[in-house]
């Protein structure tokens, strides 16, 4: 199911005219991060209020990649 959403965010953010995708997740979060790496995320500097942060990691993906959008969705 976590896939099925974040995939369904990415072809909204792509609707939207977005290139890419950023996020963030904490270092306590590790089945997190591992999902995000393993749906294509690679590690990004810390932006924002979490810039500096001990307790986070960022990630990007472009929106590139992601499957056409169908009239189903």
């Amino acid at each position: 199911m976590a896939t099925a959403v974040l995939r369904r965010l990415e072809r909204e953010a792509v609707r939207a005219g977005a290139g890419s995708v950023v996020l963030e997740t904490g270092t306590a979060q590790p089945d997190a991060i591992r999902f995000y790496e393993r749906e294509g995320y690679t590690a990004i500097p810390l932006f924002g209020a979490y810039a500096g942060s001990t307790n986070s990691v960022c990630f990007g993906r472009r929106l590139d990649a992601v499957p056409e959008v169908s009239a189903a969705d």
